[in-house]
């Protein structure tokens, strides 16, 4: 049977869908916050946009140190996907065969089932019409956009969105690729930011671009499909 449910723990707001009913993962979740909180207490560094020094005393700080620097930029860019991420190792020690974990917007996956994935783009006209088709899929989905929601980006796409392997570095790295989306146009934007995500190719498998009308893709991304009212 898989369930579906919300955890919110502070500003961390987790939908689930999973196999596994009895997961405990408020735990697994306060538990990063006290390690995080901890490591910016210790160090002003971690919450700066610079590159971290690597630090593997934790998987939080493994991950989010190690996303950032990937990326170039601050080790924060990567909290919410990392998350996601211990969040699914979590559940994998658990034996999951089907779990899902979307945290603002970054998702760490590991599905058996087709399974759709709708895409938020703010006020672009593919916002919640178009949907990624993914079975099979292990990794992380992870979005930024300059219109859409709290987190900080400098650039103007309504959707970056980045696919790989592990959704801590996918997380940087929307947030890097997403910084990039400026423009005087939308096409400027969108190649831009396909420009700069070049540089990145051995870290994801594929990336997407919006802004309002247009759409601009790299490398491999899952099938997109039309959602039906």
């Amino acid at each position: 049977m898989i369930k579906e449910e919300e955890i919110s723990i502070k500003s961390t707001h987790i939908y689930l869908k999973s196999d596994i009913v009895l997961h405990k993962l408020d735990d697994v979740i306060n538990k990063q916050y006290t390690i995080l909180e901890d490591k910016i207490a210790r160090d002003k560094n971690f919450t700066s946009y610079e590159a971290p020094e690597f630090d593997s005393t934790h998987r939080i700080l493994e991950l989010t140190t190690r996303a950032g620097r990937i990326a170039g930029i601050g080790a924060m860019s990567a909290v919410a996907g990392s998350i996601s991420q211990i969040c699914l190792e979590h559940l994998e020690s658990m034996g999951t065969r089907y779990s899902l974990i979307e945290n603002g917007g970054d998702i760490a996956l590991k599905v058996n089932k087709k399974t759709y994935i709708s895409v938020y783009a703010g006020e672009s006209p593919y916002s919640d019409k178009v949907a990624f088709k993914v079975k099979g899929y292990h990794g992380g989905i992870c979005t930024s956009s300059g219109s859409v929601g709290h987190s900080k980006s400098f650039g103007k796409t309504d959707a970056t969105i980045v696919f790989g392997r592990q959704a801590s570095i996918c997380d940087s790295l929307a947030t890097r690729i997403a910084n990039h989306g400026l423009g005087e146009d939308y096409d400027e934007i969108v190649n831009n930011s396909l420009e700069e995500a070049e540089g990145y190719r051995d870290y994801y498998d594929g990336v997407m671009v919006i802004k309002d009308d247009v759409m601009g893709k790299i490398g491999h991304i899952p099938p997109i499909v039309a959602i039906r009212d």
